[in-house]
């Protein structure tokens, strides 16, 4: 005979088991993002949130919900484009980066890199 504890150790085990692994598999929370206060932490930043080879739609409905109004692409010889995201009259009027530009350069429909001036 089984003992009781036995038997009540199985299925507690493998729940736990089962919810460690449910745990794991998700995703993690990533905190919200902040526009850094220093122009020379805002490409790092940006390339966190909008990683280079997502696709340019994204990134440009990414810079929409985070107050930044999209240009067309520019014309350009080469492969490369250019499409400069400038803050919206609804940004926070005390917000340092409200005068930053913010420069997507597309390759072959993906963003390829950015900057910020």
């Amino acid at each position: 005979m089984i003992p009781v504890w036995r038997q009540l150790a199985i299925p507690m085990t493998r729940a736990l088991w089962l919810s460690f692994l449910a745990i794991a598999c998700s995703e993690p929370v990533q905190p919200a993002f902040v526009m850094p206060k220093n122009i020379e932490d805002a490409r790092g930043r940006l390339l966190v949130a909008i990683p280079e080879g997502r696709e340019i739609e994204g990134a440009r409905q990414w810079m929409a919900e985070h107050h930044f109004q999209c240009e067309p692409p520019m014309p350009s010889a080469a492969e490369a484009h250019a499409q400069i995201c400038r803050p919206e009259a609804t940004a926070p009027a005390d917000a340092g980066w409200r005068k930053w530009e913010v420069v997507l350069l597309e390759r072959r429909g993906r963003l390829a890199d950015v900057q910020v001036r």
